[in-house]
């Protein structure tokens, strides 16, 4: 914004006044500044707009100080009287944003749960590891649960809140494309699958936990749920979204000595199908409405445990 009336610069240029201070009001939201502006210039008071930050100033020459007051006091006690106009507040968060804070917030309670002793339950920080580890011999021999449960456990707390704040993005951010609820559904699922694709790939003797299969699952998910909604047959720009995940699992899942890099592929392959379905519903309906599937999910992650630890 430009001076409201062009000044020559002279060398005795008068001193300038803060209108906004004489006036007892500070700086100025931008919409006071221009009406107040509008109303000296009409009256044919020169002054100068500046800009403080995120408000504005109006400086008048000192001599004519008492004069633009007097014609802005008349002016705004010519203006009909209304209630203030309110600050602008922040949104709430989206429903996405509120779910992935909710999950990680009850993750991070169980999680602090399981790593202490409670003697009178008669569960330890071993009890846990123990019973609801990815044991690829026991998940062959049926106890599916394992898969689940893995998911909850973390070798230590870098590996949980790495896993927390990813898998927590990319849900987020998968839920506002296919649904808040079936984005967490699909989170457990692609989890589980891989975790079983795991065990069967590695044969009896693999031990694994970590959420990061589920993570990988919702990567692989996403890029395929972006495929699934292009309509046009381009094949390149249809399998973008999919490189793009891999790109995401080269990146992420494959370093670090104790990486299970089965895991995060057979997670993001589990993705794929599931991903391209929810996709595909996306499409067609938009995202689903509801959180059904996302408390669904979390009530098999509960029966899991329930089998893991009355399971002998």
């Amino acid at each position: 914004m430009y001076d409201s009336e062009s000044l020559p610069v002279r060398h005795d240029a008068p001193a300038w006044a803060d209108l906004g201070a004489a006036m007892a009001r500070g700086l100025l939201r931008q919409a006071v500044a221009d009406d107040w502006s509008l109303a000296l210039r009409a009256r044919g008071v020169p002054h100068r707009l500046l800009r403080a930050g995120a408000r504005w100033r109006i400086l008048v020459p000192v001599a004519r100080l008492d004069e633009a007051v007097q014609e802005l006091t008349a002016y705004l006690q010519e203006q009909p009287v209304g209630p203030p106009e309110p600050e602008p507040r922040p949104g709430p968060l989206s429903p996405a944003v509120q779910a992935a804070v909710a999950v990680v917030g009850l993750a991070t309670a169980f999680t602090v749960f399981m790593a202490a002793p409670h003697p009178g339950l008669g569960l330890y920080p071993e009890t846990w590891d123990q019973a609801g580890r990815a044991d690829s011999a026991l998940i062959l021999g049926g106890q599916w649960w394992r898969a689940v449960t893995a998911l909850t456990l973390h070798a230590d707390a870098a590996h949980f809140l790495g896993n927390a704040a990813i898998g927590g993005l990319f849900t987020a951010l998968f839920g506002r494309r296919v649904g808040t609820g079936a984005a967490w559904a699909l989170f457990v699922a692609t989890g589980l699958a891989g975790n079983v694709l795991n065990a069967w790939f590695h044969g009896p003797g693999h031990l694994s936990v970590g959420a990061s299969t589920a993570v990988f699952g919702v990567v692989g998910a996403m890029g395929a749920a972006a495929m699934a909604e292009r309509r046009r047959p381009d094949l390149l720009r249809a399998v973008a979204p999919v490189a793009a995940g891999l790109g995401i699992l080269a990146m992420l899942g494959t370093g670090g000595e104790r990486t299970d890099l089965g895991a995060h592929l057979f997670g993001f392959l589990a993705g794929l199908p599931l991903g391209w379905l929810a996709g595909r519903r996306a499409a067609r309906r938009g995202p689903a409405r509801g959180w059904w599937p996302g408390l669904a999910a979390l009530g098999l992650v509960a029966l899991a445990w329930s089998l893991a630890l009355t399971t002998p």
